[in-house]
């Protein structure tokens, strides 16, 4: 038999080289990493799923959201589990949400298996206007917000319930703005429905928001968090814990808190700036202008104070409520009031002051009322029923310079002393 051809003997290398090469050689990339590829080799992990316009999740290179749609994917992404710890995304353009039922940003299960977002979100100064369902971020754990703007919002639902966050955890929201309706039921808040150990700074709302209990311009519930430099407008209407700023304070601040040309409209706890502070909480140089109503304990400032401080806090404008009404407090059991001024006019039935309506604790210092104070028993200048244990270590250089009017029991410092 003949032996092969040198034609057919050079295809036969050929063709071992060839299957050779595919086995072995390296692309470029795989050379540069001294990766070496086989044809048996399992398949790479596929990529991260392109939800966003461009960017790699780094403070350089945050994921950028451009569209209605990149939001809502973001949104889903972490509904589904993943939290961005670390990550960082940032708004490329303003977003028109409407025609959308908007699904927040993560959620919070008050029985567990709450799915947080845990990163940065930076809005980058433009605005997502027309968001109607729930809050942009429904929970946060850790994460900080900032330069959001949301126009023309439209929330309603349940428990906490915010325009910008539902529900927040160790988390900071600076440089937001927030304008349009919030609805609720409990812990309900222009800005957010609720915040533990969390922080707030140079945000403002303004519109109206509307709930049963724990409701505020800000923020429904605060638990140790701290509300800094922030502003309220617009008109704030609940039951019970009702406050421009903040429903109910446990262990929290407001520093530096404008509300001007606001409305806070509840039946007990209700306050210019919190309806109830509870065990520690603090009021320190905030500015309130506008009309305070309520049915028991009614405060320009704060309706009901079982334990803390308010600083340097002014009032202007209206308060009026049937029982325990004042211009700083309604009612006051316990810590200080100093250097707090209230211009505001205060009536009422019973317990109303110019500065507390029902005081059965605490230090008065350096507190001044300049408005009309008008009731009918225990009717005072400065306190209208005073039960403390001793008035004159309690009560320390206040004035009044207004009108005090009442039926009974009536004084131009306090109204009723009783030991």
């Amino acid at each position: 038999m003949k032996k092969p051809g040198r034609g057919f003997a050079a295809v036969l290398c050929a063709l071992l080289v060839v299957l050779a090469v595919s086995f072995v050689l390296p692309s470029e990339s795989e050379a540069a990493t001294g990766s070496v590829r086989r044809a048996t080799a399992v398949p790479r992990k596929s990529a991260p799923r392109r939800i966003f316009a461009s960017g790699s999740g780094t403070r350089k290179s945050p994921f950028l959201v451009r569209t209605a749609a990149q939001l809502s994917a973001f949104a889903a992404s972490v509904n589904n589990g993943e939290v961005y710890a670390g990550k960082y995304v940032k708004l490329g353009a303003d977003i028109d949400l409407k025609n959308i039922v908007w699904i927040p940003v993560g959620f919070y299960d008050e029985n567990g298996g709450t799915r947080p977002f845990k990163g940065f979100f930076d809005g980058a100064g433009f605005t997502i206007y027309h968001m109607s369902g729930g809050a942009l971020f429904g929970a946060l754990d850790g994460a900080t917000i900032e330069r959001v703007s949301l126009q023309f919002v439209e929330v309603a639902g349940g428990s906490n319930v915010g325009g910008l966050v539902g529900f927040m955890t160790e988390s900071i929201l600076k440089n937001c703005l927030i304008s349009g309706a919030v609805r609720g039921e409990s812990a309900v808040g222009g800005i957010a429905g609720s915040a533990l150990k969390g922080f707030m700074e140079s945000c403002n709302f303004s519109g109206n928001v509307v709930g049963e209990s724990g409701v505020g311009g800000l923020i429904g519930a605060v638990d140790h968090s701290t509300v800094r430099s922030c502003k309220v407008a617009g008109n704030v209407e609940g039951n019970a814990d009702v406050g421009g700023f903040v429903g109910g304070i446990l262990e929290g601040m407001i520093i530096d808190g404008v509300a001007n040309a606001v409305t806070v409209h509840g039946e007990r706890n209700v306050g210019g700036f919190a309806g109830n502070l509870i065990d520690g909480g603090s009021v320190d140089r905030a500015a309130f202008n506008g009309q305070v109503l309520g049915n028991s304990c009614v405060g320009g400032v704060v309706g009901r104070m079982t334990s803390g401080t308010i600083i340097g806090c002014s009032v202007a404008g209206s308060v009026k409520g049937r029982a325990h009404a004042g211009g700083i407090a309604g009612e006051f059991m316990d810590r200080e009031i100093r250097r707090c001024v209230s211009s505001a006019s205060v009536d009422g039935i019973i317990d109303i002051g110019g500065v507390v309506g029902r005081m059965t604790g605490g230090i008065l210092n350096n507190n001044a009322n300049h408005g009309i104070v008008s009731g009918g028993e225990a009717v005072g200048g400065v306190v209208g029923n005073f039960s403390g244990i001793s008035m004159n270590f309690s009560l320390i250089e206040n004035r009044h310079t207004g009108h005090v009017k009442g039926y009974s029991k009536t004084g131009p410092l306090v109204g009723v002393y009783n030991e």
